[in-house]
């Protein structure tokens, strides 16, 4: 898990390198991708790798070395807390915790974790595509999306959410 580049292909590539580098609301392709996973997952949104046009937009493997706890985590939450399969509590625990060495397992598991990436990334272009064209646009944009953000996430705190999980076990 996270030990090998990863190649975004397609429009997810051309979407990723708009957000860094047309919008640049993020610094990173590392960040894009980390960020995508979570809102990808919020959001509900999957989407298959795309080849529609040859642009790609690789994240090197000494970035995910250097992120790799965050990633873990990001990745764990996703598997532990994805119902889209129709697994018991139980099922998705082991996903998430104990399929780390059962290879077949792992391309499955990361092939959905890396599908609400790009339904993430999509999501993000969506936003900061539509109705930005100055710098001052898309920081206004940021403002309204972290402050949207904010407000969906204000009435349970993370701990509570967690805490819920673990108390169905």
């Amino acid at each position: 898990m996270f030990d090998k580049d990863y190649n975004l292909k397609g429009k997810h590539a051309t979407y990723t390198k708009f957000l860094k580098d047309t919008a640049k609301v993020f610094d990173r392709y590392m960040d894009v991708y980390m960020i995508g996973a979570v809102l990808g997952f919020l959001n509900g949104k999957q989407e298959p790798e795309d080849n529609s046009n040859k642009d790609d937009a690789e994240i090197p493997l000494s970035v995910f070395y250097k992120e790799k706890m965050k990633c873990e985590f990001i990745y764990r939450m996703i598997m532990l807390l994805d119902e889209t399969s129709n697994l018991t509590l139980e099922q998705r625990t082991d996903r998430a915790f104990r399929e780390d060495t059962n290879e077949q397992a792992m391309i499955k598991n990361m092939d959905l974790f890396n599908s609400y990436v790009r339904g993430g990334i999509e999501y993000l272009y969506e936003k900061f595509s539509e109705d930005c064209v100055t710098e001052d646009d898309y920081l206004n944009k940021v403002y309204e999306f972290v402050n949207r953000f904010k407000f969906d996430v204000q009435g349970e705190s993370y701990e509570d959410l967690i805490q819920n999980i673990f108390t169905k076990m």
